[in-house]
């Protein structure tokens, strides 16, 4: 039986929220420690079907400080001599964004520097650091068997303690949405390539017009999508458009160091800058990247 279409689709797009830090309507997304999460979202793409979810992020969960490979040193997360924080290190919990539930033992590492890393316990707690106060890094899952990859942006804030929730994308929810755009013919998947999952932070920017997504250097025709007003995919389309959360999915996004891709955003009446424009692509990973289109004023 062929799955229904809006269950599906909205099943993917909240998978797609999941990625990023929960940002509500007309959130800026610039501080640190939001209920941030996940990784291999649902946007999965290759020839999956829309994306897409609701507007709040994911559940902390059990997340608490214990656990990970990192632990906070004499130092980590103290006052310095000029009294403000010095080290701020990383903790939550590693889920399974459709089921929930806990993923042990899931690697986790910065990628711009994979030494700095950790391996969530067998309830998927980790703790990640330490990292200088307010930096912006990339958090890198790895893909096994069970899950794909994920890169997440964080911003770390100035607190010494900073909650990350993360979370992953099993293949098999992936393989179960493949068929959602076969009858508009996409490009074969590959899934030794990236995806890039293109968010607009402000659901009510929509509400002004949409917001045209660029990528260069450009995608293969028949390799991205975007939902359209009612939550539909359209093959080709680099629109933002869908109130419920405006998103451009891209796939078979060839692997490229950071800087590599180049995306820009624009709106009838709105200024959009991408909030983490030098972001890396990997086989196999979905990296989320986000576009803040505030209000004027």
């Amino acid at each position: 039986m062929k799955p229904d279409f809006r269950i599906a689709t909205t099943a993917l797009l909240t998978t797609v929220l999941a990625l990023a830090s929960a940002c509500g309507d007309d959130d800026t997304g610039t501080s640190g420690g939001s209920d941030g999460t996940a990784g291999s979202t649902g946007a999965t793409a290759g020839s999956t079907g829309a994306t897409v979810g609701t507007t709040d992020g994911t559940s902390v969960g059990t997340a608490s400080a214990s656990g990970g490979s990192t632990s906070m040193g004499s130092s980590g997360g103290t006052a310095g001599t000029t009294g403000g924080v010095t080290e701020v290190l990383l903790y939550g919990d590693v889920r399974d964004y459709i089921s929930d539930q806990p993923i042990p033992g899931v690697d986790i590492y910065a990628f711009d520097d994979p030494n700095l890393s950790t391996t969530a316990d067998d309830m998927g707690i980790y703790q990640l650091g330490p990292f200088a106060p307010n930096t912006d890094h990339f958090i890198v899952l790895p893909d096994d068997m069970d899950y794909w990859g994920a890169i997440i942006p964080v911003s770390i804030g100035n607190e010494a303690m900073q909650q990350q929730p993360l979370s992953k994308i099993s293949r098999s929810f992936v393989q179960s949405q493949q068929d959602l755009l076969m009858d508009q013919m996409p490009a074969p998947h590959d899934p030794t390539t990236a995806f890039l999952l293109v968010r607009v932070l402000q659901n009510s920017a929509i509400m002004e017009g949409n917001v045209t997504i660029e990528l260069s250097p450009p995608p293969a025709p028949d390799t991205y999508y975007a939902p359209d007003p009612d939550g539909k995919p359209i093959l080709n389309s680099n629109e933002a458009q869908w109130g419920l959360l405006p998103v451009v999915v891209y796939f078979n996004v060839e692997p490229m160091a950071p800087g590599s891709y180049t995306i820009t955003a624009t709106h009838p009446v709105r200024d959009c800058t991408v909030k983490y424009p030098d972001f890396p692509t990997v086989g196999a990973h979905m990296t989320l990247v986000d576009v803040d289109c505030p209000p004027p004023g």
